[in-house]
């Protein structure tokens, strides 16, 4: 059984496959072979005590590029509101199941004393099964999550470190290098050095990871000023994960969606897209960068 929240896993990533293509010139069928990215659903059951009774609940099923589970699972408990640190958590463990070849249940056991609120739970599920929540239900359920952004008087980013970011998650994206199949999410400092990425299939997933990981490293709602960058566009979920990570800038190389241009005004936080070694949009919160 595994009980370290630094473990990493060892779950393959990436399938070799051979397809048929076409010529144009010859018109000849010809075989070859390619590289593509794993993608496998992950089911997350929550355990907790409540009134000396062990409850029990699926929290989610979820498809994602299997590895590093534990942070993925981290991430996205505390981006719910499930858990406020990891220290909530008292195990987090694989349900073998017979004949199963990869480890695709986890069991979380959260610690005594910490119940999730069912509201959540359903809500969760809701929103994600039926595709959404309207814009305003939306934003008054983050409301009720209550993130704060550190107020970080006197701390700026530079203009000229946001041009180079891209270029910089881009070099490190091993698994988008090999398949061509994923999204990245990667976490900068102040200076626009990298303090870790992470890849996955659902760009959701990709943001939960890099947030277990500062849930792993303590660094969640700090008293510094971190940049997270996204390979695709912005959606309202994206700007909630960051908010409720505690992080100040948002950066994504496409496009924001008007839901996630609301919620950063709402929260103050530094929305910009896309985002290039040339150019990039601010939708908002041009206080914290500067010329």
């Amino acid at each position: 059984m595994e009980n370290s929240l630094n473990s990493t896993s060892s779950s393959k990533k990436v399938n070799k496959v051979h397809y048929a293509f076409a010529d144009g010139a010859s018109s000849k069928r010809q075989v070859a072979s390619d590289k593509v990215i794993v993608e496998q659903p992950l089911q997350i059951k929550l355990l907790w005590q409540q009134a000396n009774v062990l409850e029990t609940k699926v929290f989610a099923i979820t498809m994602r590029t299997p590895g590093d589970d534990k942070l993925l699972i981290m991430g996205l408990l505390f981006s719910e509101g499930i858990i406020a640190s990891k220290t909530d958590i008292a195990v987090i463990e694989v349900e073998h199941e017979p004949n199963q070849t990869e480890p695709n249940l986890w069991c979380v056991q959260l610690a005594q004393g910490v119940v999730p609120k069912l509201a959540s739970l359903e809500q969760y599920q809701m929103t994600y099964s039926s595709c959404g929540l309207c814009g305003t239900t939306s934003i008054k359920n983050l409301e009720l999550k209550n993130p704060k952004l550190p107020l970080l008087v006197g701390e700026f980013i530079s203009v000229n470190e946001i041009y180079s970011l891209a270029n910089s998650m881009r070099a490190n994206q091993q698994l988008f290098e090999l398949t061509g199949g994923v999204h990245g999410a990667a976490l900068f400092d102040q200076s626009g050095k990298l303090q870790w990425l992470n890849e996955d299939i659902g760009r959701h997933n990709a943001v939960d990871k890099v947030i277990g990981q500062l849930l792993v490293e303590n660094e969640q709602r700090v008293n510094k000023l971190f940049i997270l960058l996204v390979s695709g566009r912005i959606s309202f979920e994206i700007v909630q994960k960051t908010l409720m990570a505690g992080v100040s800038v948002l950066v994504g190389v496409g496009a924001p969606s008007d839901l996630a241009i609301q919620a950063a005004k709402r929260f103050d936080l530094t929305l910009i897209g896309f985002a290039n070694e040339h150019s990039f949009n601010v939708y908002h919160g041009d206080w914290r960068l500067l010329s």
